[in-house]
């Protein structure tokens, strides 16, 4: 069921009562999370009643939320798969012609469709909170989107002070929060199947004051209410794995961004003394 038949089928109801009336208005202005949303949560944010829900959602003809969810799941969210479903049902296409050049045709394709839906203001806009120096950055990145955060973070500090990785373990988490201020920002990189403590910490730094900047693979996702800005990237793949291409395409350009930042010559010397210290790399 789309917004539209969801908007139809309200209307033939007839009057609506107060506490309905704020459901049908929650529902219109956030249609694409309720496939994600939880229904104590859904309840306090609209300011309603489990029960006064189930008795709306009766009227419209559905036994109960799980099943209405299901229904705008179903016309909203792309059929994903998993690496393991796709190795056992067989969806991998053969491996038939050149391999090397059907994966650049599929690089060029999730390229071209990112940067063409790219917001260049969006980006602009996280450049801008990625090098505010009145706050913290923080980076989070859990599962294949664990390495994107480990690189971004790799290069950002040398460009930067008071960059944080934070490691994606439940039990040291107050520890690394301790310190966030509404003047922080997170980078929350996550893609479908979208990683629950990444979920969770968005939600948290949002609550908290902090700017949210989310990278993701679905336009459709539980990062909606809670990112201040949003980038969705394509990672289309015939292979067992989806692609990861378009994801750094932009994390390198983030950082081709920040690179316009004054004084770094001074870490850049930094961190190159302290590799000469621990003879880091090899010499001739």
């Amino acid at each position: 069921m789309n917004k539209k038949q969801f908007g139809e089928q309200v209307n033939q109801l007839g009057p609506l009562s107060g506490a309905e009336q704020l459901i049908v208005r929650y529902f219109s202005n956030s249609y694409t999370v309720l496939p994600f949303a939880k229904i104590d949560e859904l309840c306090k944010q609209v300011g309603v009643g489990k029960a006064t829900l189930g008795r709306f959602l009766n009227r419209l003809g559905f036994s109960g939320f799980i099943e209405f969810k299901k229904c705008v799941s179903d016309d909203l969210v792309q059929e994903l798969s998993t690496p393991i479903d796709r190795c056992m049902s067989g969806q991998v296409e053969s491996q038939s012609g050149c391999l090397i050049t059907k994966h650049y045709q599929e690089v060029k394709s999730n390229l071209e469709g990112t940067f063409n839906q790219l917001s260049h203001q969006d980006f602009q806009s996280t450049i801008d909170a990625f090098t505010d120096p009145r706050g913290k950055l923080y980076v989070i990145g859990s599962a294949s989107a664990e390495a994107l955060a480990n690189y971004f973070y790799l290069l950002a500090r040398y460009l930067r002070k008071d960059v944080v990785l934070i490691k994606a373990d439940p039990s040291t988490l107050p520890h690394q929060l301790v310190d966030v201020t509404e003047n922080d920002t997170l980078f929350a990189i996550s893609y479908h199947r979208y990683s629950n403590i990444t979920l969770r910490l968005a939600k948290w730094f949002k609550e908290h004051g902090g700017e949210v900047v989310v990278l993701t693979d679905q336009a459709v996702n539980p990062f909606v209410s809670y990112a201040d800005i949003l980038f969705s990237v394509e990672s289309q793949s015939e292979g067992i794995f989806n692609n990861r291409t378009s994801g750094l395409f932009l994390i390198e350009a983030f950082i081709k961004g920040m690179s316009n930042v004054e004084n770094k010559e001074d870490r850049f010397s930094r961190i190159e003394k302290t590799f000469g210290d621990f003879d880091f790399f090899k010499t001739n």
